[in-house]
């Protein structure tokens, strides 16, 4: 059983939802620019506590898209109250790993200091693959702590290419708003969400068919 073709029927019979799903992230992310500006540690963690709530949401409603064939703005609006704690508990780890990475790059001096960044550079890649799955599993399967995160690495390393796939589409999005038009960036959360649910749950469902 696939997902995606659920995904490409929501791309046109979803646009209020997903013009509504890139203003939600693309507001929250301009906050993070705004009071800290560049990469750094301080920047992934308020990341984390300002775009992880609102990202949670709009996997929430992808996944009730792809699933359920049931969306929309409204949903979006519940889903934030609903699951903004749920969406802050994910973001954390990769978080507060990725600002660990950073700091110990920013501290490097030699070589004693290759081994933890090196450990935690790895570690940060393997958490931001895993939650791409992670968000789903947390705000619609329910799953939480070393579960949850057990869970999102089993279907790593069952399905790379989701995750990765994913992530291409948040970078491609990134450049091209960045090089052709800033308007771009709003409509590329909501697509982005929609393939993550459906690799998600196409997998998830493969995994235990």
């Amino acid at each position: 059983m696939t997902y995606l073709p659920a995904a490409f029927k929501a791309l046109w019979h979803e646009l209020p939802f997903l013009v509504a799903a890139g203003v939600l992230v693309c507001v929250a992310s301009f906050m993070v620019v705004l009071f800290s500006p560049g990469l750094s540690p301080v920047s992934v963690l308020l990341g984390a506590a300002l775009v992880g709530p609102a990202w949670a949401a709009v996997v929430a409603t992808t996944d009730s898209i792809v699933r359920d064939d049931r969306g929309g703005v409204l949903l979006l609006l519940r889903n934030l109250k609903r699951h903004a704690l749920p969406g802050l508990e994910v973001a954390c780890l990769p978080a507060v790993i990725t600002a660990l990475a950073l700091l110990n790059w920013q501290l490097y001096a030699g070589p004693v200091f290759a081994i933890p960044l090196a450990v935690s550079g790895c570690a940060s890649v393997l958490v931001l693959l895993a939650s791409c799955f992670a968000f789903s599993l947390r705000v619609t399967a329910g799953l939480r702590g070393k579960t949850l995160w057990l869970a999102a690495l089993q279907l790593v390393a069952r399905a790379p290419l989701v995750p990765l796939g994913v992530l291409a589409l948040v970078v491609v999005s990134l450049l091209l708003g960045t090089s052709v038009t800033a308007s771009l960036l709003l409509l590329a959360p909501g697509p982005v969400a929609l393939f993550a649910s459906a690799g998600t749950w196409t997998e998830k469902y493969a995994l235990h068919r």
